[in-house]
């Protein structure tokens, strides 16, 4: 026991190295991200939130949190979308920084966070210093934090919650403050749903330290004070979520259960990637999605398999917690077959069923932590169970390994052609499963021996050794190629409105049979760069009017219309894309439309041509004529119908229209707009904005009416005379929310920055 206790600076020396040579591997990553040097790409970071967080950080350097943004979807919510973070502090770091290093700080410091976040969760709940550790190196390693570095709105929650659970287990005055805070930075990273589904997990740690009563009124008033903190998000949310089309239809039924875990996924709690690696291209890349019709939310199920051999041996001491991790498991899979159901009881809200992964999330690292202390009393058992899981690991690794050259070969004789040859990824599949079954056996057998030795220290760092084959989700990208203006920038112009026919939802084309060299799938993303993308386009002021609506946040009207887009010809398209504005589109095929003129043609792995969109539409302008359909459908084929639907415009409701009116853009800023209209009759002035009842139009102290026009477009009606028309967002409810929130945190700060008394608690 001499090597346990001695201790430098009050923790076991063990605690020490071994989380100093995990901050080692952390800062391995995140110093070439502070610099600028690269940046996490995968998925959602550059599909969604990067051009989101261009646009917040240029107004946020001219002292602005716009409502809208209109470079993307002629103007979807930007402050009432949860997942733009619209309000988040850190949000100060782009004012300090340069926009890659802030941007991807946000990711790398949550995932520091969130290992240091459930190290005072376990601290609370009264683990020992190894036991500790192992919880924090667990989760913050875990498939599931580090499946959060590619969603910029996740890794908040994974990382504060551990926090406002932690708070709430503390209780008292303090702990309620400390966790009220944590919980409201969480709602403000902009993933309600899952902050949602971490309440359970919250009120079993409170209750089993407090008791039912006094338990649930400490979650109760954590979760009121993060409320309070997070106020700002939820008033700009509500302000326009009613016209969005989740508010207003639920997401698509497919959507609900887009990502259920099927069971073959639990392969991934022994072997960290066994269905390859999902940020590679080639042999080792993800293979699953071509047998089974199932998404990938969260990337990888594993947490240690250390980690899970500790935990199995908590579940008898801490069944609650083992029902807890047992339960999300579980209800990730079947809760696919009840879409109708969850999307009843969320009204409309929930989506994917994987979220409830957040649950053996929490309780794994804890249960393992707890397994820890209890394998250190009674070792043997342990041990004797490591011996056999082991070997029953290191004979499946025996037999992938023999089975090896026939799998090959029976690969080669069914398919041995192709962009990617199936026996090239049955050999090097094989041979990862081999070595990571084989690492496995090791590891446990290893562990055994440590545990049986009584060196917790050793057992922790055989959990580091496990969490380090995780490596490859946190694959990153060189920023060079995306710091550079695109080379046909030059062709469009700065500012440009800009449709790439694959990106709009559902796209507008087939994907093209790319030819994409093995490697990362950055490379696609920088073939996507060549395209005029919105990374980097959206760094380079140009602007998407077919922005795809991720999170459902556009408006009914406009998700109609993208759809019935995609299903139309060009022919129809093509005055459309005049209707709102676009000026360059980016196609694989040559559209068979006279009103696209070619610019250019380039080979970006696959031919793509660049087509210009003769006389698009202003800004702001006065049409000749207004015609009006009796609802979206009439709407769409009679503007798809025109010969010049700049001139004409079709509106939703009758307007008496004077066609010799004049209107002149004044001021086009995100949440205002100025116009100056004359005409002796009065009609309508049209703006390039989506329509959205949150805009309030004034001409001389009046309000005017608005309307949509050509389905998605701003309309207001106009007096007869010369006027200075303002169309403009009221920002004070936002701004009184704000208030509150800073009172509340100051408040706070007042609470838990204050001498505590001599005697109380530390």
């Amino acid at each position: 026991m001499a090597r346990i206790i001695r201790t430098a600076g009050g923790l076991p020396r063990s605690v020490w190295a071994i989380a100093a040579a995990a901050l080692v591997c952390w800062l391995a990553v995140t110093v070439p991200l502070a610099a600028g040097w690269r940046t996490f790409y995968f998925r959602d970071v550059f599909a969604n939130h990067l051009p989101v967080k261009a646009f917040g950080a240029q107004a946020l350097a001219r002292g602005e949190v716009p409502a809208v943004n209109p470079g993307l979807g002629m103007g979807q919510p930007f402050r009432g979308n949860p997942s733009a973070l619209a309000f988040y502090p850190d949000n100060l770091l782009y004012l300090a920084l340069p926009f890659w290093s802030a941007f991807n700080l946000h990711f790398a410091l949550h995932w520091l966070l969130a290992a240091l976040a459930m190290a005072a969760m376990a601290r609370e709940l009264g683990l020992g210093p190894h036991a500790t550790l192992l919880a924090a190196l667990t989760y913050g390693g875990s498939g599931f934090v580090l499946s959060g570095l590619t969603f910029y709105n996740v890794v908040t929650v994974v990382a504060w919650w551990p926090l406002a659970m932690a708070g709430a287990v503390r209780g008292g005055l303090r702990g309620t403050v400390a966790g009220g805070v944590a919980c409201g930075l969480a709602l403000l990273g902009g993933e309600p749903l899952l902050a949602a589904l971490g309440l359970l997990p919250m009120v079993v740690a409170a209750v089993g330290r407090h008791g039912g009563r006094r338990g649930l009124a400490t979650v109760g008033a954590v979760g009121l004070l993060g409320l309070a903190v997070a106020l700002p998000q939820i008033v700009a949310t509500l302000r326009v979520f009613a016209y969005t089309f989740r508010g207003s239809h639920g997401p698509w039924a497919s959507q609900v259960v887009a990502f259920t875990l099927p069971p073959v996924r639990y392969l991934e709690l022994v072997l960290p990637l066994p269905f390859g690696w999902p940020m590679t291209l080639g042999p080792r890349g993800w293979w699953l999605w071509k047998t089974a019709d199932q998404g990938v939310y969260f990337l990888s199920l594993y947490c240690g398999v250390v980690a899970l051999w500790l935990a199995a041996g908590a579940l008898r001491r801490r069944p609650v917690w083992g029902v807890l991790a047992v339960g999300g498991l579980a209800l990730a899979w079947l809760a696919g077959g009840a879409g109708e159901a969850l999307s009843a009881l969320s009204g409309g809200t929930f989506r994917y069923p994987e979220k409830l992964l957040f649950w053996p999330a929490l309780a794994l690292p804890l249960l393992a932590g707890w397994g820890l202390e209890a394998a250190l009393e009674r070792p043997r058992p342990r041990q004797m169970a490591a011996l056999v899981a082991g070997g029953g690991l290191a004979v499946a690794a025996v037999a992938v390994a023999l089975a090896r050259p026939s799998l090959i070969a029976a690969a080669a004789a069914a398919r041995p052609g192709g962009p990617l040859p199936v026996a090239a990824l049955v050999e090097a599949q094989s041979l990862l499963a081999a070595l990571g079954l084989a690492l496995a056996a090791a590891l446990l057998v290893a562990a055994g021996w440590a545990l049986r030795r009584r060196r917790p220290g050793v057992v922790v760092a055989l959990q580091l050794v496990a969490l380090l084959q995780l490596f490859p989700l946190v694959a990153t990208a060189p920023t060079a190629p995306f710091r550079r203006p695109p080379p046909w920038l030059d062709r469009v112009g700065a500012g440009a409105d800009v449709l790439h026919t694959l990106n709009p939802r559902p796209g507008w084309e087939a994907a093209p049979a790319f030819r994409v060299p093995v490697g990362g799938q950055w490379q696609m993303a920088r073939r996507g760069a060549l395209d005029l993308d919105a990374v980097p386009g959206a760094l380079h002021g140009l602007r998407y009017p077919l922005w795809p609506d991720r999170e459902g946040f556009a408006s009914p009207l406009y998700t109609y219309l993208t759809v019935r887009l995609a299903l139309a010809g060009w022919e129809e398209r093509a005055p459309w894309l005049r209707a709102l504005g676009v000026d360059a589109v980016v196609a694989h095929h040559r559209p068979p439309s006279p009103a696209l003129a070619p610019v250019a043609r380039e080979r970006h792995l696959v031919d793509s041509w660049l087509l210009r969109v003769e006389s698009s539409a202003p800004e702001a302008w006065w049409p000749r004529r207004v015609e009006t359909a009796p609802g979206p459908a009439a709407a769409f084929g009679q503007v798809a119908a025109l010969a010049d639907p700049v001139a004409t415009v079709v509106a939703s409701r009758p307007v008496d229209h004077d066609p010799d009116g004049t209107a002149r853009l004044v001021t086009a800023e995100p949440d205002r707009l100025e116009v100056d209209v004359e005409s002796a009759g009065g009609g309508l002035l049209v703006l390039r904005r989506s329509y959205h009842p949150i805009y309030r139009a004034r001409a001389g102290g009046e309000f005017l009416d608005t309307q949509p026009v050509d389905l998605v477009l701003l309309g207001v009606t106009v007096p007869p005379g010369a006027h200075r028309v303002t169309v403009a967002i009221d920002g004070r409810p936002e701004a009184i929310a704000g208030a509150v929130s800073l009172a509340v945190l100051l408040a706070a700060a007042v609470i838990l920055l204050r001498p505590r008394r001599e005697g109380g608690r530390r």
